[in-house]
């Protein structure tokens, strides 16, 4: 599913990732743990294409992301789902609508896409807030409609960038939970967290990365 040869991606004066190797097998969940600037985000942006490596290769689903011209970019971003840590909704649009937009580019029918969109919707929980808007949510609601919009178009794989950054514990308790039963579907899950009670809570495989290079790399670990 994933694998990451020799990557190092520098800047001025510094680098965010030196020379890492890792593989994520499909239908995993893994979690990056590390400190503020210990490469985390950018790891996950290199999957996406938000970053280049300044050398290596990045491979996702048999593709050197790395490689793809920009305007391949957003074929290779519907082949996955990603989950913002500050939800990036639509404010002015409703649940449905936030959820809806990601499949009304892709030339679907419209009773694919309202039965897409609602699945979606049920697997989090938030089937009764089909036409409320993200002011009317709490903020762990937001982030289950941040969730149903990344598997709306049923991505093989999930990246979440700190997705309970904003929660308080019982709350992203709860989003975790979701993501673990989409887990189970068969779906990889990639998080980036410093949350070290869902880490220990859930013990799945654990990446640990400091000053951008793998130190630590168990299964069934906890944060530490």
């Amino acid at each position: 599913m994933i694998k990451l040869i020799n990557v190092s991606k520098n800047y001025p004066n510094t680098y965010a990732l030196k020379d890492v190797n890792l593989e994520i097998e499909k239908g995993e969940f893994v979690f990056l743990v590390g400190s503020s600037g210990a490469g985390k985000s950018t790891l996950m942006k290199l999957l996406y294409r938000e970053e280049s490596p300044s050398a290596g290769k990045v491979i996702v689903g048999g593709v050197d992301v790395s490689k793809i011209s920009i305007d391949k970019v957003p074929n290779l971003r519907r082949c996955m789902g990603i989950i913002f840590q500050d939800y990036k909704l639509l404010p002015n649009q409703t649940v449905y609508d936030n959820v809806a937009y990601v499949i009304r580019t892709l030339g679907m029918r419209s009773k694919d896409i309202d039965d897409r969109v609602k699945g979606a919707i049920k697997i989090v929980g938030l089937a009764h807030k089909l036409y409320s808007k993200p002011t009317e949510l709490s903020g762990g609601e937001q982030q289950r409609v941040g969730i149903a919009r990344a598997i709306v178009n049923g991505p093989p794989l999930l990246i979440a960038d700190e997705p309970t950054g904003n929660l308080d514990p019982a709350t992203s308790m709860e989003v975790m939970e979701i993501l673990d039963q989409i887990n189970k579907r068969g779906i990889t899950i990639i998080v980036s967290t410093h949350d070290h009670t869902i880490v220990n809570h859930f013990r799945k495989r654990v990446i640990t990365l400091d000053g951008g290079e793998i130190v630590r790399d168990v299964e069934g670990g906890t944060y530490d």
